[in-house]
């Protein structure tokens, strides 16, 4: 869950940046490695600031939340150089938007989330019952969708129908593969989907196991 404050983060950067110490120590390890200097803290407030307002102008023209995270915003000052700050400005990127947008769209938003209740069985009966989403068409889109990179899109739609299809070989090695390659997308930026990913990805069986391991050469190669 995204929290904090974004002008308290400003606030705090412009105190590492007042007393530019030597060297900065964080919390953690990740974080200590990509956050390391109080100049390169300087040029990152400016590229969140530029983020913050782009970010703003989205939410009053009404933008929905996944259209302000598919814009893949970057500032104009982190193309002219700096390659030091990459990795951070990316790291927040997602967070600074999801916390932003919440913070000023509230409870009821423009794709109808918060006024609406669907839950996963509710989405199942509209795409198994009244669409008529066969096991087969299941999986050949979602690797369709894998093919073509969708792989957030793929594991939205085994999430909201697989549990129809429980003990399908080939829907678990779809399953298996669309969250290896967002474990491998999100493994540089964001260790708490990689955690979930790799929850969502892991099987106890040897046949599973067997196949989980293919699939990680496959990627490595």
């Amino acid at each position: 869950m995204e929290e904090g404050d974004f002008q308290g983060l400003m606030d705090a950067i412009d105190v590492v940046v007042e007393k530019h110490p030597q060297y900065l120590l964080h919390g953690h390890e990740p974080l200590t490695r990509n956050f390391a200097s109080a100049s390169m803290l300087a040029q990152l407030r400016t590229d969140l600031v530029w983020l913050h307002e782009q970010v703003l102008t989205a939410v009053r023209r009404g933008d929905e939340r996944a259209a302000i995270h598919q814009a893949n915003l970057i500032p104009p000052s982190l193309l002219a150089g700096q390659p030091d700050v990459y990795q951070p400005y990316l790291i927040l990127r997602e967070h600074v938007i999801d916390r932003l947008y919440d913070q000023n769209v509230g409870y009821w938003q423009p794709d109808l989330q918060g006024l609406e209740h669907l839950n996963r069985a509710d989405r199942a009966e509209l795409l198994v019952d009244y669409l008529g989403v066969s096991e087969k068409q299941l999986v050949r889109t979602v690797e369709r969708l894998a093919a073509d990179g969708n792989y957030e899109l793929a594991a939205s739609l085994l999430e909201s129908c697989a549990s129809r299809f429980e003990g399908s070989p080939s829907v678990a090695n779809a399953k298996r593969l669309v969250y290896l390659k967002l474990m491998a997308e999100y493994q540089n930026t964001n260790p708490f989907k990689f955690i979930i990913y790799s929850e969502k990805r892991r099987t106890n069986t040897p046949d599973g196991q067997r196949q989980v391991m293919k699939q990680e050469l496959d990627l490595g190669s």
